[in-house]
């Protein structure tokens, strides 16, 4: 018996629009007619509920651009009543998959790893849980780390859907920021976004987050991704995907803006990883003797402009420098990391610990900024030695797409290899925040699909420079075609006379 066939427009949500209006409908006259308070409550978690189901059911594609844009430009939105946009949209789009059927059944060696991540971090965890927080922050971690899993169940056409959307809501989240960062000089500009958990102060008694330049305090972009630093991550991930996954007019569109709001960060770290991937790119990556010149020069020009900058310039110079607070802080977290995990080698200090859950208790506990080493600071050696492996599975795949001759992977394989080498070494929001994580794992799963690429035959996306003459033109013999053998003649029944 044959399956039912699914009308493709319907599916695309082309003809699902009356059925979620007249069920939304329907819902909110009930919902009037109500006059208990629990009762609304209830009631509307419920069409929720209904309308969730409905969505994945018909028209899954919508399910996995909300998670990619939401996660891209608003990854610290929170649900009322329900939570963090970003968790529940993943733990909805696990859910849609299971709902469809499953591009990939069996797991790669990275998933095989993450996997393996997951298990021993719950063995971890039952050792250091020493409140309800601790399974909580494991839980939400979890999902977090899980997103590539689900991901890599998708089929490329719906991956690329989550991609694309995560570069456009990094657009977005990034030209915001760039706005507030702009017009907002009290921190208060963002509050028309409290109904979704921005605008609090929390801790640090503000929404903006300065730098010390020159002995003058200069704003940061934050905006939507709060912090400064995690910014220039999501900023940095969504930079690579419009580069390598997106074409037209939405890379002319989005690259600059990203671009600006990356720089605009003043993160440090974010800035040299950029730079450390455009090295080796330009080194690693199979290019033509025209094209590798006109990115030298396109690239000298590239920081020629962003030293101009005074802030940038000055921070960066900064760094090097005796007197620069965050070179010594992190020295001195590093020379404090052996003694603070006396009797905690083994499981760490759990996944509750308060030093990983605020910023200022982070800073009065000068938590050490090494995404590995804050690996095992929160889950032990086992934990730490397993992230380990999978950073190495991540880069054999990234090196692998660097070689190729399609400029696109060479891309992200180059960000990937240089996140890991610069990034995840000055830094811990990975570890940290399941956001981070999260799109962490979303540039995890375009390196795989990348990387799996040249062996189902895709060919590359041409370049703007590749009609340029090569240094050496080769041009391939065609191939011979096969020859049929030529049939044999009848024999004659009568004999030829000889005259």
């Amino acid at each position: 018996m044959r399956a039912p066939v699914v009308d493709a427009e319907w599916v695309t949500g082309g003809r699902n629009a009356p059925v979620l209006g007249v069920a939304t409908s329907i819902s909110l006259g009930l919902l009037a007619g109500m006059g208990s308070v629990t009762a609304h409550v209830v009631l509307v978690l419920a069409a929720a509920g209904v309308a969730g189901v409905a969505v994945a059911v018909l028209a899954p594609r919508w399910v996995y651009a909300v998670l990619g844009f939401v996660l891209g430009g608003l990854p610290f939105a929170v649900v009322p009543a329900a939570g963090p946009a970003a968790l529940l949209f993943a733990v909805a789009t696990g859910a849609t998959v299971l709902l469809h059927s499953v591009h990939r059944r069996r797991l790669s060696s990275l998933e095989w790893v993450v996997v393996l991540l997951l298990a021993v971090s719950a063995a971890s965890i039952t050792q250091t849980a020493t409140s309800a927080v601790h399974p909580i922050e494991f839980v939400k971690w979890a999902i977090a780390c899980g997103l590539v899993l689900v991901l890599l169940r998708l089929s490329p056409a719906d991956l690329s859907h989550v991609l694309s959307a995560f570069v456009v809501g990094t657009a977005v989240g990034g030209g915001l920021s760039l706005v507030l960062l702009l017009v907002d000089t009290t921190g208060t500009a963002i509050n028309f976004l409290s109904p979704l958990g921005y605008g609090r102060i929390g801790t640090t008694g503000t929404t903006l987050r300065f730098a010390e330049v020159d002995g003058t305090a200069v704003t940061r972009l934050a905006g939507t991704y709060i912090h400064p630093n995690v910014a220039g991550l999501f900023l940095l991930i969504g930079l690579a995907l419009a580069i390598a996954r997106t074409s037209g007019a939405v890379r002319v569109i989005t690259v600059p803006v990203i671009a600006v709001a990356l720089v605009s960060t003043l993160s440090r770290a974010a800035i040299a990883t950029v730079l450390v991937a455009a090295v080796l790119f330009f080194v690693i990556q199979s290019m033509r003797t025209a094209v590798r010149t006109l990115l030298l020069c396109g690239g000298l020009l590239t920081v020629i402009a962003v030293a101009n900058v005074p802030a940038v310039a000055a921070r960066i110079a900064g760094s090097f420098g005796s007197a620069d607070v965050g070179s010594n802080d992190r020295a001195r977290a590093l020379a404090e990391f052996a003694p603070k995990m006396a009797g905690h080698w083994w499981f760490g200090h759990g996944w509750g610990a308060i030093e990983l859950l605020d910023e200022v208790a982070a800073y009065r506990a000068n938590v050490v900024a090494n995404t590995i080493l804050l690996t095992v600071y929160r889950g032990g050696l086992l934990v730490g030695a397993v992230f380990v492996m999978l950073l190495v599975a991540g880069c054999v795949l990234a090196y692998r797409c660097l070689r190729t001759p399609d400029w696109r992977s060479g891309v992200l394989g180059a960000i990937f290899l240089a996140l890991v080498l610069v990034a995840l070494q000055l830094d811990y929001p990975v570890a940290t925040s399941p956001p981070v994580t999260m799109a962490f794992g979303v540039l995890l799963a375009a390196i795989v699909a990348s990387a799996d690429l040249p062996r189902h035959g895709s060919a590359p996306e041409r370049s703007p420079t590749d009609s340029l003459p090569t240094e050496h033109p080769v041009v391939p013999n065609p191939p011979t075609p096969a020859r049929s053998p030529a049939p044999r003649p009848a024999p004659s029944r009568h004999r030829a006379r000889v005259p």
